[in-house]
């Protein structure tokens, strides 16, 4: 039950800078995030990280006055999830939806509630500006 509305969630996490768009990638991305998703970083937003999984897109987005967002994008039906995030020790990033945290580093996504581990995924691919 929980485990299942925490799927549905894990995709929302938010967008990071990169390069420039891959075209020959799966998934191009730039220096938002995940272009043409919803883990991409909108207006005056820039990306300060973002990542994928094998089930999902993330982006932190940062604000022009700094405030932080978390989107994720669930990749098997695009679910979409934003929510305010904070920064989290040793470069990492955490958001909470109802008692569900998510916390995403360099090297993984985790989703836990209380004490559980709903969903935890390495990173695929991560970039930070």
């Amino acid at each position: 039950m929980a485990g299942a509305a925490v799927l549905a969630m894990i995709a929302a996490v938010g967008a990071a800078p990169a390069a420039a768009a891959d075209p020959d990638s799966e998934f191009p991305t730039d220096d938002r995030g995940f272009v043409g998703t919803a883990a991409y970083c909108q207006g005056a937003a820039v990306a300060t990280a973002f990542g994928r999984t094998q089930d999902a897109l993330v982006a932190i987005c940062s604000s022009p006055d700094g405030q932080l967002q978390y989107r994720g994008v669930r990749l098997d039906d695009d679910a979409a999830l934003m929510l305010d995030a904070a920064a989290a020790g040793a470069g990492g990033f955490t958001a909470e939806n109802d008692g569900v945290v998510y916390r995403v580093t360099a090297t993984e996504l985790v989703v836990t509630s209380g004490d559980t581990t709903l969903h935890r995924q390495p990173m695929i691919e991560y970039r930070r500006p």
